[in-house]
Parts: C-alpha cells; sequence; structure tokens
C-alpha cells in the first residue's frame, strides 16, 4: 500500500486498505498549526495531512494504526494525541536534527534535554506526563503489532511528580452568583442557550457540539435530547421545558441541524464555543486571568450539584449520583471535585477557628 501526495500535506489514497485511514482523517479533523517562532496560526488543515508530511513513511503507518484501534474512546481524545505526536516530531526536529521523525529519533540520552526544552516552553507537569504516556503508548501498540524491539526512552523517572491538590493547576469553579453574571452578559437567545445546556448537563463541548435537533424528541409531553457521550455512548436527558423553550427560539422552528449556532446562524465548533464563553467571562469580570471554558461550566455544575447534596436533609444526591450524571467511568474522578470543596471547606473553618485564639489581643494594631 502507498500513500501519495496531491499537494503540500494532502493525503491521496491509491490502495483500499487505505480507506481506514482516510476515515480516520476526517475523525481527527483539521487544526491551526501555530509557528513555534513566530506564534501565529496557519491555515487550517487535517491532522492527518500534518502526521503525514512530519512522518517517515512506516512510522505514518504505526501512528495512523495506533490512532485507529480502541485504546481510545473518543475522537476528541485522538485528535489530543495526534498533537501530541506533533510535539514529537517537532523535538525530533529541534533535538536532533531527525527530519522527517521516526520511532526511534528519541533515545535515552535526548530525554534530559527534552524535559530541559519542555521547561523552556512552560509545558505544565501534567501536559509533560501525557507526552510521555503518548509516546510510551504508541511505541507499546508498534512492538505489539509488529514484535520490534523498540526502545521506550521514557521511565517513570522522567516523569514529573503530580501535586494531585494543586489548585492552580485545577479547573476552576464558578459559583453560582458568577455563573449568573455571566448569564447577565448574553445579547442573544443563541448566546444563553450554549451557557445554560453545557451547564446543565455538565457536558462536554464536544458532544454538545456534536448534537443535532433530530436528537431531541417529545416523550410523554416530556422534552428528550440523546448525546453521544465519552466512547460514543448514548446518554439520553429530560431537558427541563425552559431549556427547550430557548432552544426553540434560537433554530426558528427547524427540525434538523446543529443544537449550537452564533449569531449569524453558522454552526459552532469547539473553539467558536470558546471564543464565546471566553468573551462573556471577561464582560462579567470572572476568573481573573483566567480564561471561562466550557470545562469550567461542567465542573461547575458537578460542585454545585456536591453543594446541594450537602444540604439537602437526605443526603442526595451521592458522589456515585453525580459521578452517573458526569458519565465518569471511575468515582475518584468525580473525588476530585467533590474533595476540592471539602478542602477549601475545611480550611475556611480551621483558619476561622483560629481567630479565637488571639480574639481581642490585636485589636490594638488595627
Amino acid at each position: 500500500m502507498t500513500i501519495t501526495t496531491t499537494e503540500p500535506g494532502a493525503l491521496a489514497v491509491d490502495d483500499p486498505a487505505l480507506r481506514t485511514v482516510m476515515s480516520l482523517r476526517d475523525r481527527l479533523g483539521t487544526v491551526a498549526p501555530r509557528d513555534p517562532r513566530t506564534r501565529r496560526l496557519g491555515p487550517r488543515v487535517h491532522r492527518l495531512d500534518l502526521l503525514h508530511e512530519l512522518c517517515e513513511r512506516e512510522t505514518f503507518g504505526h501512528v495512523a494504526g495506533w490512532l485507529s484501534s480502541e485504546r481510545f474512546t473518543s475522537d476528541g481524545t485522538r485528535r489530543e494525541y495526534a498533537d501530541d505526536i506533533r510535539h514529537w516530531a517537532r523535538a525530533g526536529r529541534e533535538l536532533v536534527g531527525t527530519e522527517p521523525w521516526y520511532l526511534g529519533a528519541i533515545t535515552p540520552d535526548v530525554i534530559p534535554h527534552w524535559r530541559a526544552w519542555t521547561d523552556d516552553l512552560k509545558l505544565g507537569p501534567r501536559r509533560v506526563n501525557r507526552l510521555a504516556s503518548s509516546l510510551t503508548s504508541l511505541i507499546e501498540y508498534t512492538k505489539f503489532r509488529t514484535r520490534l524491539d523498540i526502545v521506550n526512552p521514557i521511565t517513570r523517572y522522567d516523569r514529573p511528580v503530580i501535586d494531585q491538590h494543586d489548585e492552580a493547576a485545577m479547573t476552576p469553579v464558578l459559583e453560582v452568583e458568577e455563573f449568573q453574571a455571566v448569564m447577565e452578559q448574553a445579547a442573544t437567545a443563541r448566546q444563553a442557550f450554549v451557557l445554560v445546556l453545557i451547564y446543565t448537563l455538565a457536558g462536554r463541548v464536544s458532544e454538545c457540539c456534536a448534537a443535532d435537533r433530530r436528537d431531541i424528541r417529545s416523550v410523554g409531553g416530556e422534552c428528550k435530547l440523546t448525546l453521544r457521550r465519552k466512547g460514543g455512548k448514548p446518554r439520553t436527558f429530560t431537558l427541563p421545558p425552559l431549556l427547550c423553550e430557548l432552544g426553540a427560539r434560537c433554530w426558528d422552528d427547524s427540525v434538523s441541524g446543529p443544537l449550537f449556532l452564533d449569531d449569524d446562524g453558522r454552526p459552532m465548533d469547539r473553539h467558536a464555543v470558546d471564543r464565546l464563553l471566553n468573551r462573556l467571562g471577561r464582560a462579567a469580570g470572572v476568573l481573573p486571568g483566567r480564561d471561562l471554558t466550557p470545562h469550567v461550566l461542567r465542573a461547575s455544575k458537578l460542585t454545585h450539584m456536591y453543594d446541594e447534596g450537602q444540604k439537602a436533609q437526605d443526603g442526595k444526591p451521592t458522589p456515585d449520583d453525580i459521578r452517573r450524571f458526569a458519565d465518569h467511568s471511575h468515582l475518584s474522578t468525580t473525588m476530585r471535585y467533590i474533595r476540592r470543596r471539602d478542602d477549601e471547606a475545611l480550611k475556611r473553618t480551621h483558619a476561622a477557628a483560629a481567630v479565637r485564639v488571639y480574639e481581642g489581643l490585636v485589636d490594638r494594631f488595627l
């Protein structure tokens, strides 16, 4: 089988066996690569085309097979790992002078230089760990498929230690009043609908952007929406009547088409949603120095669910209720939100209790 180029970076398939590769091309979607020196974004191109251009032919075949595998539960995850391989191709060029990139270009003796390079790029420890995991996973896949003896240059000694309680690295959460302040900045029904749908369902932006009006149906007088959640799992939600009415105002009685439309009637992808939320967040004055992202809305809703459970007499919802609503595979993922809230309350309580020790003794300094 062969892959030829008809224009720079573009793929043309001349063997039926590569049809799966072309399917992967659509699943990976497009990206606007940033020039590493000028930091300017270039025109959008398919991720798979970029990988084909950056990787040696045999390595490209391994990368395409790896990204097509069942290792990845969603196309969003596939896109993230494809971008990780673009990073490793750049590392090969910058640190070793290898172009195109091939498996084996990054050797154990290169890794210390790579770690220093990631520090220069100001990549956080979670990002560095993810990059290390990406290369490790690709090598393991290739070794399994080919039985080649490929050395994994990454060891556990090369990975940064992750502080699970580092609040600066956590997704920030809006308090209820802050979310309401953002809602106040929405100028149209379409802008408001983006905010309330993601918040109401604690939705992932890719799932909401992929949803179509045909995924909404009326059952027993209730409005039902089916989302394809992470891993392609269908999940049906009963939407509140107010949310259905707001959506109807956005769609002009059309029964098909994407749920999210901008004010010009164009479908919104996750980048358009990001831009809208960032703008509304800045206008509302929330999260100074941070962007208001779709994941902030998701984290906020899950945290508010926990807050309501703490106030309720029956203690509902439970952590497992929240996990099921968020569609987390593991309770440990849900517990990150809960523990942070508990940690905040614990620190607040004990700091306030300390005042009783010196109350009245510092008045002379005030």
